[in-house]
């Protein structure tokens, strides 16, 4: 039995408020934890140091609550997809009626980079629906990007004020016609790469990133960057249309990879967020090992074609 807002809803209720004070947080994620708790449902917050102290604080029994503090949740948009993913099974099979979940997803008013989490507001929307799930996501207004906050009123199905009002979102996107934002353009693609394959087998790619890699990367991440460039390689080989071509930046302590062929790429939205073992093709399951990597990982469709874009190592400003 669901309860609260999300009351005879089905699946995923997706709910985004908005707060420019301390108080106004506490206004809309205290009732929200503390009606959870009463209700006996698992309540999950994935808070900084500062907000879940906060939080305890106003709290009548913290103890009764889950919280995720470690930011590894958060690593890239399709583990964090796969970890919560794991909780809600873990709740469900508990017997869980409900799972209430709220946490702050990167964005640079919280000192992190947005790129790619517009493409996971907008896929939870479908890839938990199998679980009665309420996710309530705040945004900080004085300190969130007006681009940051435009995505999110354009994910979030409902929305809910500090007063406690839930409404539907007028601006909300369906997931197959959301609009995220293009990926932007990291310094190094406007120079000459350092090496550029064209129409040539993975194994050229991995023996010139080894060569390259050395020394600028660690070793872990350098074998991450290996691996997904070789998954990108194989799938626009497979998948893809000729010729695909392959470009390598490096400086002192970043790597950027692209490959990119002339075909459209992938139609499904949120490609690489979620692993596809019912696709007839390896391309779905490809792009999702590629999202698992400690890379920051870019899906760019252009006039021109599609390119995967891999980046490793520190990342500009």
């Amino acid at each position: 039995m669901r309860t609260g807002a999300a009351r005879g809803q089905v699946g995923h209720f997706h709910e985004a408020g908005f707060y420019g004070s301390d108080g106004e947080f506490a206004a809309l994620i205290v009732p929200f934890v503390e009606e959870g708790v009463a209700a006996g449902e698992p309540v999950i917050i994935g808070y900084d140091d500062r907000k879940t102290a906060l939080l305890r604080s106003w709290l009548a029994d913290p103890s009764a609550v889950e919280f995720v503090g470690d930011q590894s949740l958060y690593a890239t948009p399709a583990r964090a997809i796969a970890a919560y993913r794991r909780l809600f099974e873990f709740h469900v099979a508990m017997g869980a009626g409900q799972i209430r979940i709220a946490g702050d997803v990167p964005h640079p008013g919280n000192g992190r980079r947005f790129d790619g989490w517009d493409r996971y507001e907008c896929a939870v929307n479908i890839v938990w629906q199998e679980f009665p799930v309420w996710g309530l996501c705040l945004y900080d207004t004085t300190t969130a990007p007006s681009a940051v906050l435009d995505i999110v009123e354009r994910t979030h199905p409902r929305l809910v004020s500090p007063s406690g009002q839930h409404w539907a979102s007028e601006r909300y996107q369906e997931v197959p016609v959301f609009e995220g934002l293009p990926p932007p353009p990291d310094p190094l693609e406007a120079s000459t790469p350092m090496v550029e394959l064209t129409g040539l087998p993975a194994a050229n790619t991995r023996h010139a990133l080894a060569q390259i890699g050395r020394g600028r990367v660690n070793n872990a991440t350098l074998t991450d960057l290996i691996i997904g460039a070789s998954e990108a390689v194989s799938n626009a080989l497979h998948h893809g249309q000729p010729p695909v071509t392959v470009r390598i930046w490096a400086t002192p302590d970043r790597i950027v990879v692209s490959v990119h062929d002339l075909g459209p790429g992938p139609a499904d939205p949120v490609a690489g967020l979620v692993p596809a073992p019912h696709s007839s093709s390896n391309q779905g399951l490809g792009l999702w090992v590629m999202h698992q990597l400690d890379l920051d990982t870019a899906l760019i469709h252009t006039g021109d074609g599609f390119t995967v874009r891999l980046r490793a190592g520190t990342m500009p400003d």
